[in-house]
């Protein structure tokens, strides 16, 4: 049986119900019917992800109108308009690893890091934990569709690369930010800083310029704004001042915020994108969260170019301790109405994410079914997840 006979067997009553009412009238070439190309394509940018895949298969037509960059795009914007969670974990068995979300299974051979999602899009985080293995390598990954890319080896010497994976939304272009790293503990800093630029046929490295010494403060904790990666790093040597580091994904440049506001930010302190400007939390106390933490503080940047800083400090109501409980969460990032969200580090039965709303004081807690067979395992939650339909660059 062929591979499109077999989709088309998949295909549930409610996807049937949408080619039916767009294709009962349908006419010759292009002209589905009484019905516009540009209405059934806004229509078809708010079903999921993966009915899309099986209208792709519906027929040649469809799969050529549903693959075009005009289509691929809206649905992306939609997708933005109510973006998702996205889960990552290592589900163990006695032959492999594999990275693991909502949506599908990409399979790997060795356990991994991932780098926050940017535009729908995943990237291993650091070839440190690749270079044992043998032909292993970087990659680019679109959990939507289960698609991967593996990216060109770095030209260094050092073992250790680490990646932050960035986006510009005007010129919809991906870019991934590497840069190697000294293995000794006692002189980490950051070396050869490199960019590749993702859709552009042959990729290849290219060096960039970084005028200040620095090393990133830990994993999961960057954020991509507007076109600017930022993240938490520490200067190297004699200078240990907290700072941001910004990259512009359009001209990059490498830009750094030093601020007395923050120059005591320690991890587990954790860059958000707070109502579309860029925000820092950090707990109260140090380590992962639960039940008796007390709260956190926020700042959040009002005006990148003065740096003027708002501080707020947030203690949480009595709710908390009952929702919580003894349950370690993470700050994972917003929701769009500003919502602070909290995520488990295992995976458990039943699961929840446990939302904070700063301006009523009020929390709630959102179960999370249809894990499957992980209990135990560690997990990343990555929050405004979009689903992107394009096959990767």
């Amino acid at each position: 049986m062929s591979a499109m006979k077999k989709r088309k067997q998949c295909v549930s009553k409610e996807e049937t119900r949408i080619i039916s009412s767009i294709t009962s009238t349908k006419a010759s070439g292009e002209n589905y019917g009484q019905i516009p190309m540009d209405v059934i394509l806004k229509i078809l940018s708010r079903v999921p992800a993966k009915s899309i895949a099986r209208f792709r298969c519906v027929s040649k037509d469809w799969s050529v109108t549903l693959c075009r960059p005009y289509f691929t795009d809206l649905f992306l914007k939609m997708s933005s308009l109510s973006p998702g969670l996205l889960f990552t974990f290592h589900a163990e068995d006695q032959k492999s690893s594999r990275v693991v979300d909502s949506l599908s299974h990409v399979p790997i051979d060795y356990p991994i890091r991932v780098c926050v999602p940017v535009g729908g899009l995943l990237c291993t985080k650091d070839e440190w934990d690749l270079s044992g293995k043998k032909d292993a390598r970087m990659m680019i990954c679109n959990p939507s569709t289960g698609g991967f890319k593996l990216l060109p080896k770095v030209k260094t010497r050092r073992r250790r690369v680490l990646t932050y994976l960035g986006y510009d939304p005007v010129e919809k272009v991906y870019k991934v930010l590497c840069m190697t790293s000294c293995e000794r503990p006692s002189s980490q800093k950051t070396e050869q800083h490199q960019v590749l630029t993702l859709g552009t046929g042959k990729m290849n490295w290219r060096m960039i310029e970084c005028s200040v010494s620095h090393y990133p403060q830990s994993h999961h904790n960057e954020t991509c704004i507007d076109g600017v990666l930022y993240y938490l790093a520490v200067g190297s040597g004699c200078w240990k001042t907290s700072m941001i580091v910004c990259f512009d994904i359009r001209s990059e440049k490498l830009k750094f915020i030093v601020d007395e506001a923050f120059k005591d930010i320690k991890s587990p302190s954790t860059l958000i994108n707070y109502k579309g400007k860029l925000g820092i939390i950090y707990p109260n106390a140090p380590g992962l969260m639960d039940g008796k933490s007390s709260g956190f503080a926020l700042w959040v940047i009002d005006d990148m170019e003065k740096h003027i800083w708002c501080k707020n400090i947030v203690m949480f109501p009595s709710l908390w301790w009952n929702l919580v409980a003894g349950t370690r969460v993470r700050i994972i990032g917003t929701t769009g109405n500003g919502e602070i969200l909290f995520s488990p580090c295992v995976v458990s039965i039943p699961f929840y994410i446990f939302c904070y709303n700063m301006e009523t004081n009020a929390i709630r807690r959102v179960e999370i079914k249809g894990f499957g067979p992980v209990m135990g395992q560690k997990i990343y939650t990555f929050s405004n997840h979009m689903e992107n339909l394009k096959l990767v660059p």
